[in-house]
């Protein structure tokens, strides 16, 4: 990933104090994230030997790329050497309203979830709901994590040879051992090593954080955004293999493939940001289009947080994935979601004391 020929350091594109790949991203993955939410309920409700659950595999393979590109521009961001970021603005600024969206969401989410339809009532099940929060809000979890641990991975990017080293530390310790351990006899050695080593530093999505810092400031050689896309063609197929596999042999779903910080996933999220930073670095959007794009970019905070709404709403309705053809549902369930979160989103963002907290 950081050959000599693919390591000189590009200017990162901006328009009007924003980067427009970045843009485009948040686009694309809040889509991804939506799809795959919507695909999800019925593939873990029907058989695994039924061929809509492989066709909602499938859908769930090719998109996980998308919560990993959201760390991987957070990264490239709060990484900047640039951009000033110091431990008091974390603690008194950027930490508390993440902290505040997430308890705001999980209050909502978990009064839905209980004192909803179908709900048990039981108060000591709203404070279980709203503590773990719904299953959507780990994100903000993650980022609190990350957001913490910045100043320290500021140091790691500061020399660009430490920061590939960590990359590389974590591709083994994050990606890969955590899939063996699941692998019989030999996975249980190696979990009793890995148990005993406890070396976590690389764990979690810290490698994306840097990753998405070192791919922004790096132009890729054709050759290598062509090996990547092949590389991400494979991880797909990876994906949807090994789930199919042990979600068999099972007897019922089995997730351990999806899982972000998996090297099928990884390698699928990679090529998606150095593809897009390559198109970002030779082409510009109209400016019709910027607008568009910077909406829905913009948006993207409060489309992730708000979508369960829209999609137990349209449920209690009967409409799920289930009334039709997938190739007909999924994309139109998956449209007209976005487009309420789209909504949704907008007015929170319009007042200002909520914008940039709960949307």
């Amino acid at each position: 990933m950081g050959s000599a020929a693919n390591a000189e350091v590009s200017s990162p594109q901006r328009a009007g104090g924003r980067v427009e790949y970045f843009d485009v991203l948040r686009c694309v993955a809040i889509v991804a994230v939506v799809m795959i939410h919507v695909a999800i309920t019925e593939w873990h409700e029907i058989s695994v030997d039924a061929s809509r659950w492989e066709a909602l595999t499938w859908v769930n393979s090719a998109l996980r790329f998308s919560v990993p590109i959201f760390f991987m521009i957070s990264g490239a961001l709060f990484l900047d050497p640039d951009r000033p970021v110091s431990v008091g603005s974390l603690l008194r600024k950027r930490i508390p309203r993440l902290a505040i969206a997430y308890l705001t969401w999980s209050l909502i989410y978990a009064a839905l979830t209980v004192y909803g339809p179908g709900g048990s009532g039981d108060p000591l099940e709203f404070i279980s709901a709203t503590v773990t929060g719904h299953f959507h809000l780990w994100f903000l979890l993650a980022l609190i994590g990350l957001n913490l641990a910045t100043p320290i991975l500021r140091l790691v990017t500061a020399e660009r040879r430490v920061a590939w080293y960590f990359v590389a530390l974590a591709v083994p310790f994050a990606t890969v051992f955590p899939l063996l351990v699941a692998v019989p006899f030999a996975g249980e050695m190696l979990g009793t090593v890995l148990g005993t080593m406890r070396f976590d530093l690389v764990l979690g999505y810290s490698g994306y954080f840097v990753l998405g810092y070192l791919l922004h400031t790096m132009r890729l050689s054709r050759r290598a955004l062509v090996a990547w896309t092949f590389a991400a063609i494979a991880g797909v197929v990876v994906t949807f293999i090994g789930t199919s596999a042990v979600s068999r042999a099972a007897g019922h779903t089995d997730e351990r493939f999806f899982d972000f910080t998996t090297l099928n996933v990884a390698v699928v999220a990679v090529a998606v940001f150095a593809l897009a930073k390559s198109w970002g670095d030779a082409h510009r959007l109209s400016d019709r289009w910027r607008r568009v794009i910077e909406i829905v970019g913009g948006a993207s905070f409060g489309i992730y947080l708000v979508h369960p709404l829209f999609l137990w709403a349209l449920r209690q309705f009967g409409i799920t994935t289930e009334i039709a053809p997938l190739w007909v549902t999924v994309p139109a369930l998956t449209v007209i979601t976005c487009l309420l979160s789209l909504g949704a989103s907008w007015m929170l963002r319009r007042s200002p004391r909520v914008r940039g907290v709960l949307a």
